[in-house]
């Protein structure tokens, strides 16, 4: 019965956490804490990896046979959910990429305005498709694997494997391009492999499940069916069982496709119409160079509803005037200080947030996401406004000047 609470036990943590988050933003004094709750979420992402390495390790301990706990099964289910949905969000940014065969653009300060999809846009449904198959398949291997019939089992880790295909693929895709659409790429990568190696956890998982109730029950095999339980325990043809069981499966992506107006080559097409990745047949042509260059982050972060970043007044950048808010010229003015006091790490810094800004700048382009990079950079901006009256004698003047003609 403890296996069956685990989904609602999870469903119910995400339904607490969202109304909590909607009482907050509702009665106004939310931002503060949706500013926090987003960098512990980003934290929580970055960590994810680390679980996801140690679980795999110890699937794969010597000597290791016994089912995960209930504890355990939850956790992984709550990373696989949280991979899944950076995944959408990988698609989502993949749409804003360059279609394969379209020209490149440059800015003349700041270096590249955009980046090549690394999917297919126009196919990217087939890979939605496997994913979402893929978590259906995890969770009934996580908490269904003792009591589904060996149909819906084998179906099930066919499907894993058949991620772990996909996850493997891509990366080999992806993994010497250059021109990509930075953020979609590594959000791909991110999600697929931390996804792949739950999944081959899981499996390692089944089968030493699988192998414990072999095991007890070897008495009642005789014959060849006694040696296919040797060579089921032994593990030696498994890849081949699998093998065997991507056909059924493939027809039936295929079918659900195919009732969704996708291609029935389309997870090749997936790959293959896209630019300057491995397996790409589009050639990319010399990207074009625009003149000046295109908005920072906290600069697009102000674009957001006014009741949320608060701008102050109007600023002068390269010339022109833009709306700046106080968390702009806090970050502006710890660069200022930075700049005076330490020029090489403002050096260092400033070649990180031009490679990372600009390509993150291009997906900011509704208030809505304005608003959660403003935020996201919450925290930031305390540290910064820390670091200032840490530091310098009168903090508020430098933070006023910035974007002014006051600034020398």
């Amino acid at each position: 019965m403890k296996n069956n609470r685990a989904p609602i036990v999870i469903i119910s943590l995400i339904a607490v956490v969202l109304l909590f988050l909607a009482a907050a933003y509702i009665l106004g004094f939310g931002y503060h804490i949706l500013s926090v709750f987003f960098v512990f979420l980003a934290l929580f992402v970055l960590c994810i990896p680390v679980y996801v390495i140690a679980r795999f390790l110890s699937s794969f301990k010597k000597g290791t046979q016994a089912a995960p706990s209930i504890k355990v099964k939850t956790m992984d289910t709550v990373n696989a959910v949280v991979l899944i949905c950076l995944f959408i969000v990988g698609c989502y940014l993949n749409a804003y990429g360059a279609r394969a065969g379209e020209q490149l653009h440059v800015y003349e300060i700041g270096g590249r305005a955009d980046g090549y999809a690394s999917l297919a846009p126009n196919h990217i449904f087939s890979a939605i498709v496997l994913v979402v198959l893929g978590m259906a398949g995890f969770l009934i291997l996580n908490f269904y694997a003792g009591r589904v019939s060996p149909v819906i089992y084998v179906v099930s880790s066919t499907i894993l494997v058949l991620n772990i295909g996909f996850a493997t693929v891509y990366f080999t895709h992806t993994l010497f391009s250059k021109l990509g659409d930075m953020y979609s790429v590594r959000a791909f990568q991110y999600s697929l492999f931390c996804l792949a190696l739950l999944y081959i956890t899981k499996l390692k998982d089944s089968l030493n499940e699988f192998s414990i109730k072999m095991r007890k029950e070897t008495v009642q095999y005789k014959g060849f069916l006694l040696l296919l339980f040797k060579i089921s325990v032994r593990y030696s043809k498994m890849p081949r069982l699998w093998a065997i069981c991507f056909f059924p499966v493939l027809l039936i992506v295929q079918m659900v496709l195919i009732l969704f107006g996708q291609r029935p080559d389309s997870f090749i097409r997936l790959f293959l119409d896209t630019s300057s990745f491995t397996y790409s047949r589009i050639p990319n042509p010399p990207p074009e160079m625009l003149k000046g260059d295109e908005h920072y982050l906290c600069s697009v972060a102000a674009r957001g509803h006014t009741k949320v970043v608060k701008p102050v007044r109007a600023g002068l950048r390269h010339g022109k005037r833009i709306p700046v808010n106080r968390q702009l010229l806090v970050a502006n003015a710890f660069e200022h200080l930075l700049e005076e006091y330490m020029p090489r790490m403002h050096h260092f810094i400033r070649y990180i947030y031009d490679k990372y800004g600009y390509p993150l700048s291009r997906h900011i382009r509704t208030k809505w996401s304005a608003d959660l990079v403003y935020l996201f950079m919450k925290p930031l901006e305390w540290f910064f406004l820390f670091i200032l009256y840490t530091v310098d004698q009168k903090p508020e003047n430098r933070i006023q000047i910035q974007y002014s003609e006051l600034r020398k």
